[in-house]
């Protein structure tokens, strides 16, 4: 290994991690900094150990510190609201980077039959007068026709995005109650909050999708610099996912003209996977109740309890598949990743990993193949 290679990429994944000299030095049980002064300047040779440590707290893989051909990748993530502690936000976005990185990788080791599909793009020009919330409703009809969603497109939704297209959707209990995307040559990420409800998940999945498909670096420039303009993103994205998973034709189907129960409403939210207040304002906006209605709704204690005691069988229903452990898991298979990088990029002790796969319907194999006998 080149000492000069791993001196600058252990300091940029540092730097990238938001850590100090001295944070890095304790996590790798040194009692001084010097150490890491050291190493970072070129002075001191990293043993075989240490690196593979250092790839574990910095959360790279191990040959980005040591091979020129392996870069740190680096990419805009578009956040809704970042992390206040900075270097919280720092973590998270080397966390991101990361894993994309990783799928990246996953996607050149594990050869799939099927070529996944191009995301569609739409041109949003924000500051145009004709970009409303109508526009945003058109446009996720167009992306519910294509993506071929269903009749109730929260059940697909996560499955065509991760299985069709190959976005990587990543789930991270996130510091300030956010999520993320990111949008580069290699393909696209969605991060969503796991410390969030299932129904808020899935609708963060569909807003950011809003953001994947209309992604370009002018618009990103633009929303970061103004924020009157990054809230019209937002609101734009927010009714491109209610009319996305909340589609007109089947709304007005399940509704039959009936006259709405708090009951039946709560019913409703819990079969399109969405949170009651996003159904209510829904039928808002399709005008089959007023503002006023859905307001006095959403403040009477009556509804409040109503929506409450359906809690605990919603929060049960595990809404995601995961392509990145399917991807992680036939590349060990196929002796392409040893077993200690598929517990680092699972962010679990190698000693855990079979009882974690297992838990999830994944074995690791490890016996006789199957001959296949003449009569």
């Amino acid at each position: 290994m080149k000492r000069d290679i791993v001196a600058k990429r252990i300091k940029e994944a540092r730097e990238r991690c938001g850590m100090s000299q001295q944070q890095l030095a304790d996590l790798m049980g040194w009692k001084s900094h010097s150490s890491i002064v050291a190493i970072e300047s070129g002075n001191q040779e990293v043993k075989t150990w240490e690196l593979l440590k250092f790839a574990t707290i910095l959360k790279v893989a191990p040959q980005a510190l040591y091979s020129e051909e392996a870069p740190l990748l680096t990419m805009p993530i578009l956040w809704r609201n970042k992390a206040i502690d900075p270097d919280i936000a720092k973590s998270e976005e080397a966390a991101v980077i990361q894993h994309c990185e990783d799928y990246r990788l996953l996607r050149r080791l594990v050869i799939e039959s099927l070529p996944l599909k191009s995301l569609p793009t739409q041109e949003c020009d924000i500051e145009s007068g004709i970009i409303d919330s109508s526009w945003a409703n058109m446009l996720a009809q167009q992306v519910y026709r294509e993506f071929n969603l269903g009749d109730y497109p929260a059940y697909l939704l996560a499955k065509r995005l991760e299985e069709d297209y190959g976005v990587l959707i990543m789930q991270m209990p996130l510091d300030n109650g956010s999520a993320a995307c990111c949008r580069a040559d290699w393909g696209a990420a969605i991060v969503l909050n796991a410390k969030e409800v299932p129904w808020r998940q899935m609708f963060n999945l569909a807003h950011e999708l809003f953001h994947l498909i209309t992604w370009n670096v002018k618009l990103v420039e633009q929303i970061s610099a103004h924020e009157s303009l990054f809230k019209k993103n937002e609101k734009l994205a927010d009714a491109f996912a209610a009319a996305l998973l909340m589609p007109q034709q089947m709304v007005d189907i399940d509704i039959g003209g009936r006259k709405l129960s708090y009951s039946f409403v709560v019913a409703l939210a819990r079969k399109y996977k969405v949170s009651t207040a996003a159904m209510l304002w829904r039928l808002c906006y399709l005008r089959i109740i007023s503002r006023d209605s859905v307001e006095h709704t959403l403040a009477d204690e009556d509804f409040k309890h109503l929506d409450q005691i359906t809690f605990k069988q919603a929060m049960a229903e595990d809404q995601f598949d995961n392509r990145f452990l399917r991807l992680a898991y036939l590349a060990h298979e196929a002796g392409k990743l040893s077993k200690g990088r598929l517990a680092q990029m699972l962010n679990i002790k190698l000693r855990d990993v079979n009882q974690y796969l297992e838990e999830r319907g994944l074995y690791l194999t490890n016996d006789k193949e199957i001959e296949n006998h003449s009569p």
